[in-house]
């Protein structure tokens, strides 16, 4: 009889101690109403999908917001204006065609080969005649890149103009001299 009780006893307290377990765990998960709940005001974290469009967010805009040198897109109007009328009054000759379309640059060939792919697939579609290429270019016998550039070469204003055609259809392109 007295295993009997102690048995009894034994189950008793072992039940009522996990009840005590079970009530603590739902104070410790369920928060109090009087608890302050802190929220951030705006978005740390906001999704971009890469259609080769620019934004304010894009990796190109925030690396050329640190590049101190002077590239093509920065020189100002009365620069360009100047250099527009020395190319005009010159007759097109292969010294003027200097220039080359970039659109991507990749350290793997395949990646390279598939966003060509899908260049072309897109300029035929939108009726562009740029014939693409994927160049090689090593940099500091280090870092090999694969470049998606123009197959043609063109003067300044021509190669400003077809950017500025391919840009109106949301795809990023640089211009680079050969």
């Amino acid at each position: 009889m007295l295993k009997n009780k102690f048995k009894f006893v034994c189950l008793f307290l072992s039940y009522s101690f996990f009840i005590g377990i079970i009530i603590i765990s739902i104070n410790a998960v369920v928060p109090d109403a009087e608890l302050p709940i802190l929220e951030p005001k705006e978005n740390l974290v906001m999704k971009i999908d890469n259609n080769f469009s620019r934004n304010k967010n894009s990796a190109y805009e925030i690396l050329e917001e640190n590049n101190d040198n002077e590239t093509i897109e920065n020189i100002n109007e009365e620069t360009l204006k100047i250099n527009n009328e020395k190319v005009e009054n010159k007759k097109p000759t292969d010294e003027n065609n200097k220039f080359r379309l970039q659109f991507a640059s990749f350290k793997q060939k395949q990646k390279s080969l598939k966003i060509l792919n899908q260049l072309k697939i897109k300029f035929s579609k939108m009726a562009l005649s740029i014939n693409l290429t994927v160049k090689e270019v090593k940099i500091n016998d280090k870092e090999t890149f694969f470049r998606i550039i123009s197959e043609d070469k063109y003067s300044f204003l021509n190669a400003r103009n077809q950017c500025k055609l391919v840009k109106n259809k949301n795809i990023q392109c640089i211009i680079i001299k050969s």
